[in-house]
């Protein structure tokens, strides 16, 4: 047989290459596939109570675990493992691959959505301050500090920074620590005047000690409207296609009877079911 011409040869070359590049993407394994085949998928959480934390016998549970809890085992992942992280960890954590999701009930606010992609809203919830028994500062909004130049602690990462900076709050006021003990801690210790929370963490945690209070009434307007932020599972932008199967139980499945009776025991009911999309929080609207 006659030997190929270098014409011929570097056709054969390309076709030969083109053929590997074809088996590639054939064999390419997505997310989905892979946590199918090992049955279980980790994912990252930050204790907060009542959206993502580990019971007295270390499940994870809370809102935003036991919704995914039911997407995947639709989507056929059997189990759901937390791997424990701060709250300002969890988007590197995502990033670096510890986990393959972020199940935290994590607010979904344009600068996030620069660096993860959601799926759609699972919750809606606003804010609330925590303070000492009989609130002795008279801290009971983001506004009252910045008139009396009193202190608010925060978590790390969490979007009530943010929203304590809208409401004009100065950088000295705004006491950053690391998890939301340290933040009762500062309050209990008189090293803020109050703690910032999404109002059900609030309720939770001021009902869970005698010498604190949720502080009433609290009110957080921006552009005119009362804010209410709506959190969901954060993926790697990569991860598109997890994060659409995702999105396609969650539209059969958020609003229905089965759904409000899974959360209603973390204190979630009609009223915080989701008013917006998540394209709707990433564009700020």
């Amino acid at each position: 047989m006659k030997a190929p011409t270098p014409i011929r040869r570097t056709v054969l070359g390309l076709l030969g290459a083109a053929a590997l590049a074809t088996c590639g993407l054939a064999s390419a394994q997505t997310t989905l596939e892979k946590l199918r085949e090992q049955g279980f998928i980790r994912v990252g959480f930050a204790n907060e109570a009542p959206y993502s934390y580990a019971n007295a016998s270390g499940q994870l549970t809370g809102e935003s675990p036991t919704v995914f809890k039911h997407v995947m085992q639709k989507l056929g992942v059997k189990e759901v493992d937390g791997v424990l992280t701060e709250w300002g960890a969890l988007i590197p954590g995502l990033k670096a691959g510890r986990f393959d999701a972020i199940v935290a009930s994590m607010y979904i606010t344009p600068k996030r959505c620069e660096q993860i992609i959601f799926a759609e809203p699972t919750y809606g919830v606003g804010e609330a301050l925590v303070v000492k028994t009989g609130n002795p500062d008279g801290v009971s909004t983001y506004a009252d500090a910045v008139s009396k130049g009193k202190s608010i602690a925060f978590v790390a990462g969490t979007a009530e920074i943010e929203h304590g900076k809208l409401a004009g709050m100065k950088r000295e006021q705004q006491m950053v620590v690391p998890d939301f003990a340290a933040a009762v801690a500062a309050v209990k210790a008189g090293r803020a005047s109050a703690a910032a929370f999404t109002s059900l963490t609030a309720k939770d945690l001021a009902g869970k000690d005698d010498g604190l209070e949720r502080a009433q009434p609290f009110t957080f307007t921006h552009d005119g409207k009362i804010y209410k932020g709506e959190g969901s599972f954060g993926f790697r932008p990569e991860d598109t296609s997890l994060r659409d199967a995702v999105n396609a139980e969650l539209a059969k499945f958020i609003g229905t009877e089965q759904h409000l009776a899974m959360v209603a025991k973390f204190g979630f009911d009609k009223s915080n079911l989701p008013e917006k999309t998540a394209a709707q929080h990433c564009a700020g609207d």
